[in-house]
């Protein structure tokens, strides 16, 4: 159990340290923009597109590492309070409902991607980026905070039976 927690963590934190430069990026994007519109009175067609589909990739694939670090909102009026095993039995009791949003995220994730990849669609701009892309993270962060779920569903369950 604990090796497939491991996994999963790995895979999860990979992803938030590519996120990580990917938030780099798209920061240059905008320094760039800003520079080439204010300075140079040249703005450039690509950079707002770019950025909202890299801050759709940030928001999307970010959920299952903002998971492993725990910092997902929640109301902590009563939670701070718990104990160990009752904030670990809280949460799995809210698990499923997060597993049943996981799975509606790649099912119908899934097919907008599948349609946008297959019918060749593309953005309404003057660029027409390829939106397969975007759709792609949509079934992506379902798969990725489902995993980081599962993973912390059976630390819970070690916190509970003491094998911690």
């Amino acid at each position: 159990m604990k090796n497939i927690i491991k996994v999963i963590d790995a895979f999860n934190n990979l992803v938030g340290n590519i996120l990580g430069w990917l938030c780099v990026l798209m920061t240059l994007a905008v320094v760039y923009e800003v520079v080439a519109r204010y300075f140079f009175n040249a703005p450039t067609l690509w950079s707002m597109e770019i950025n909202q589909f890299l801050f759709c990739t940030l928001s999307l694939a970010g959920v299952g590492y903002c998971l492993l670090q725990d910092q997902h909102v929640r109301v902590d009026l009563f939670y701070l309070h718990y104990s160990e095993k009752t904030r670990a039995i809280v949460e799995m009791v809210t698990f499923p409902v997060v597993l049943m949003i996981c799975v509606v995220l790649i099912y119908f994730g899934g097919r907008e991607f599948l349609s946008a990849l297959i019918e060749h669609k593309t953005s309404n701009s003057v660029m027409e980026f390829p939106l397969w892309p975007v759709w792609f993270m949509v079934p992506f962060a379902g798969f990725l905070l489902g995993m980081q779920v599962i993973a912390r569903y059976l630390r819970h369950i070690m916190t509970i039976t003491g094998k911690e």
